[in-house]
């Protein structure tokens, strides 16, 4: 792993399931949907619908759970959460969010032709006790509960499958400031030095250059676009480059992954399913209900820009319009090619 922000590994996969609520506050809204996600890749375009009643019933089904609604209490900051529902719009945005989330894993899972074995629902089942203590999780309706294994489910098959590296591409490089240290770097290697022991002496990349300059499997939306481009055109054990990023210029070796050799790099692999699929709730066209909030980007605990549903400001409910401001149409964001996986 690289010591810059180059790589885009250990992007968060999934919004927390466990902070979630319905909120009821705000304007009704005459359309069917609480959210609609549209996106285009290989296979064409695509429109997902994300019903209010759909969204309503998993709330409804968390929240009849007298033991979440004890977890979630205990958690703070959800002081209106109530039975079956509660006037904390903040909350139900989160589960919005998953939801739309879901929808990138569904088109990743599809996109990649990712199967779900038997291994992976039972990851998907003991993610979820995890997440929700096996006590809660073990409450909730059956077909509720069928619902978030098939979805943790999901997650462990596209863990399972960049583990693998799809590619069949491991890449590594060597990191310069300038133009000429790169060409000097490039002529050590035609003298014939070693790509890995040019690495060691002259890279900048200090998370890299102790192992020869390697950063892994080559996985799609894993590096910045100019990086990601280079390394995904160039011939395997050939030095390309120099390749010039916001972080500098890159000198870079594509070779053969080697499944055996190369099995130390697997747990950072574990964590590139999370890069995919943040790449592609990014690029999501999503529109919201005004009832639920607005979408867009924020940054997290951990300083990783992140997309999701805010909630809305509550407007008086007694004066609530469908025409106020509060019942303004939903907003978008910018429809943008996703790169397929696998």
């Amino acid at each position: 792993m690289m010591a810059t922000t180059l790589s885009r590994r250990c992007a968060p996969l999934l919004v927390g399931a466990v902070a979630v609520a319905l909120g009821l506050t705000g304007c009704s809204n005459t359309t069917t949907d609480a959210a609609t996600a549209s996106y285009k890749d290989a296979s064409g375009n695509h429109t997902v619908h994300i019903s209010r009643s759909d969204l309503e019933g998993e709330l409804h089904d968390l929240l009849a759970n007298k033991k979440f609604a004890q977890l979630l209490k205990s958690q703070g900051g959800f002081p209106n959460v109530s039975g079956t529902d509660t006037t904390d719009t903040g909350v139900s945005s989160i589960w919005l969010t998953t939801l739309i989330d879901q929808v990138a894993v569904d088109a990743e899972t599809q996109s990649a032709h990712v199967t779900v074995s038997a291994a992976d629902t039972a990851s998907g089942r003991t993610a979820q006790e995890s997440t929700f203590t096996a006590p809660v999780f073990a409450a909730f309706p059956k077909s509720f509960a069928d619902k978030l294994i098939a979805r943790g489910a999901q997650q462990a098959a596209l863990t399972r499958y960049y583990e693998t590296c799809p590619s069949g591409k491991f890449v590594s490089h060597i990191l310069v400031k300038t133009q000429a240290e790169a060409d000097a770097a490039r002529k050590l290697i035609q003298a014939g030095q070693k790509f890995a022991d040019v690495a060691k002496l002259r890279s900048t990349d200090t998370g890299s250059a102790p192992q020869g300059g390697a950063l892994g499997c080559l996985t799609p939306n894993e590096f910045v676009a100019e990086f990601q481009d280079a390394a995904t055109a160039a011939p395997l054990d050939v030095v390309t480059g120099p390749v010039k990023s916001q972080f500098g210029y890159h000198l870079i070796l594509v070779r053969k992954w080697d499944p055996v050799a190369d099995t130390s790099y697997a747990q950072a692999l574990a964590q590139a399913a999370g890069a995919v699929i943040s790449a592609r709730v990014q690029h999501l066209d999503v529109r919201i209900s005004p009832r639920f909030g607005t979408w867009g980007k924020r940054t997290d605990q951990n300083g990783n820009v992140v997309y999701g549903v805010s909630p809305p400001k509550a407007p008086a409910v007694r004066t609530c319009r469908e025409k106020s401001a509060a019942c303004a149409p939903a907003t978008t964001t910018t429809t943008t090619t996703v790169p397929a996986g696998g």
